[in-house]
């Protein structure tokens, strides 16, 4: 099992051994890749609380002085919207998050795979640590709003190059790239829940080795049309190939209407 590096590892005992005397902690675990077993030495530390609900104010105001318990001092601390606590970098650029549930809305099933670093009464995790269940191959399925977000990016190729958008047209081979992937991980049957940062072991060789050929898109338009070219013809190849397999309609107006949208504006096929 990997196990990150020397600054993670402190960062993980500090959690064990400092946050539960704070009376208001009523539970400290790890998710992400310390929970998965998947940890190296690029990983984020991922350190959540199961806190009293009449602390909840306490720890919106005080969240970053908890995380610099763990990390020592920081560059920097954010907020994430809609949660309560947010991400910390130190000095060496070791990054670790920290966030807080109230006891009355937590779920220990809201997240695949948990590290589980102190459980105050004993119920919280009655069964301890969880294993991970995702990012695992299995049946194929069929990812509809995928299939339908590809071929809308798609499309909205001609307004982007139509208006000489070529930054946003660059940044939407990956907007549409991305829905590939995803059709690949529906492929293999794999449900992702691993961090945005890995992707290679979800993946088949022959899937990647595909994904590696995509070509090269700067800024001139032709070169990312023939990216986004590429893009299609492996995603109609796949596309219609797992409809089949999964017993799945494939949006065929939408597609011919896509292609033709794309043929009558730019003179070339995408299929």
């Amino acid at each position: 099992m990997a196990t990150g590096d020397v600054r993670q590892q402190a960062v993980i005992a500090r959690a064990r051994e400092v946050l539960p005397g704070n009376e208001r902690v009523l539970g400290v675990y790890l998710i992400g890749s310390y929970a998965t077993g998947a940890a190296d030495r690029y990983s984020d530390v991922d350190v959540h609380l199961v806190v009293t609900d009449d602390s909840v104010e306490w720890f919106r105001e005080h969240w970053d002085d908890v995380l610099r318990e763990l990390t020592g001092p920081t560059v920097l601390t954010d907020v994430v919207p809609g949660l309560i606590g947010g991400l910390g970098i130190t000095a060496d650029w070791l990054h670790v998050d920290l966030f807080m549930h109230p006891l009355e809305s937590f779920d220990r099933l809201q997240y695949d795979g948990v590290r589980v670093l102190f459980d105050r009464d004993g119920t919280l995790f009655p069964d301890g640590d969880i294993a991970p269940k995702g990012g695992q191959a299995g049946e194929p399925y069929w990812p509809a709003a995928n299939v339908n977000l590809f071929f809308y990016f798609l499309g909205n190729l001609v307004t982007v190059l139509g208006r000489d958008e070529r930054i946003v047209g660059n940044q939407g081979v990956g907007a549409i790239r991305d829905q590939l992937v995803a059709l690949m991980l529906a492929e293999r049957g794999v449900r992702r829940t691993s961090g945005a940062k890995r992707l290679n072991a979800l993946l088949s060789a022959e899937q990647r080795a595909a994904l590696e050929a995509m070509p090269a898109a700067g800024t001139d338009p032709a070169d990312i049309i023939a990216a986004n070219q590429y893009i299609c013809r492996q995603f109609i190849a796949r596309g219609t190939a797992l409809a089949k397999l999964t017993d799945n309609p494939w949006p065929t107006e939408f597609v011919e209407a896509t292609l033709a949208h794309l043929r009558n504006h730019f003179q070339v096929t995408f299929d």
